[in-house]
């Protein structure tokens, strides 16, 4: 019985796709933080802050002036608490607030 063979593939190409998936991965996980970003926060203030980083368990946030990085420092605590209600409090466990660009 004659054995079939596959046709040779580049390496190239069989890192690139290993590296897709990656991404897809990496992604689906920051549209899961930022879906529960926006249900803790809010839509009135979703526009001020935006997710831009996990850092060793730490959510980075920016924040778009000095009165909203006030306004929501002041409400952190809450919003630590509903972000790992939905994704786990393995997976976050503190926020840090800054003025940044959004």
């Amino acid at each position: 019985m004659k054995q079939m063979r596959s046709k040779p593939v580049a390496i190239k190409d069989v890192i690139e796709k290993i590296i897709e998936g990656l991404g897809s991965e990496k992604s689906s996980e920051a549209k899961t933080l930022s879906s529960s970003w926006a249900r803790a926060i809010g839509e009135d203030k979703v526009r001020h802050a935006r997710p831009v980083e996990v850092k060793n368990k730490i959510l980075i946030v920016h924040i778009d002036s000095s009165s909203w990085l006030h306004k929501l420092t002041m409400e952190k605590a809450r919003l630590l608490k509903q972000i790992q209600e939905d994704l786990g409090e393995d997976v976050i466990e503190d926020i840090k607030m800054r003025i940044g660009a959004l």
